[in-house]
């Protein structure tokens, strides 16, 4: 089993590239309180920013890595099933702080559509509770960074970072998350799976090989 700063060594680009652009966003919220940053962001729409995030934020849908665990069994087996550890890991931290140690967080719609008259794209329904972690940006780099690892001969991390943190930043659009929830789950999303696909990859490897749908043999 190759050991955890292989891993993160070998795709060093798409980590590099993550932890720049996590300080980068970290910076605004030293500066301004959560509720004024997310103002700042809600006041900054238009008709084609409200199209594009609204259907770019199925990125971080639990449906989105389930339908590609579903395409990589015709592939492989062995990624198929690292890809459902992660995606059950990920999930499962990701709810059980959400409602079990931080189920009084709620969203922005909550705390501040008495007070300001928010954009809400046309098809959002606002959401009240559960605001932290943004479960929907745990999963977009859930997925990023599983795609990243699994496919290392590829180059594909750079799309798939921006994808993650642009989903990142359309819950926020959307109104349904503060950007520190989405700050702390682009972490939760990244380190889980870092740490489940470093302690599974070999095992599923060792067991099914090159087996897949299509190459049972």
């Amino acid at each position: 089993m190759k050991g955890l700063g292989q891993v993160i060594s070998f795709h060093k680009w798409y980590f590099i590239g993550f932890v720049i652009i996590l300080t980068i966003t970290l910076i605004p919220q030293l500066l301004l309180s959560q509720n004024n940053l997310f103002l700042a962001v809600n006041k900054l729409n238009n008709g084609f920013f409200d199209s594009f995030f609204y259907w770019l934020t199925y990125f971080g849908d639990g449906l989105m890595f389930v339908a590609i665990i579903l395409i990589l069994l015709f592939y492989s087996y062995s990624k198929a099933l690292n890809g459902l550890a992660i995606f059950l890991s990920t999930s499962l931290f990701a709810q059980l702080l959400k409602n079990l140690f931080f189920s009084d967080h709620y969203r922005p719609f909550k705390y501040l559509a008495e007070q300001y008259e928010l954009h809400m794209p046309a098809g959002v329904s606002p959401i009240l509770n559960n605001s932290f972690p943004s479960g929907h940006t745990v999963t977009a780099f859930a997925l990023a960074t599983f795609l990243t690892l699994a496919f290392p001969k590829r180059t594909i991390w750079l799309p798939l970072l921006i994808m993650a943190w642009l989903t990142a930043y359309s819950r926020v659009y959307l109104t349904h998350h503060f950007p520190l929830d989405v700050w702390v789950g682009s972490i939760i999303g990244t380190v889980i799976t870092v740490l489940v696909f470093w302690l599974v990859e070999a095992k599923f490897d060792n067991k099914f090989g090159n087996k897949s749908l299509l190459n049972r043999c």
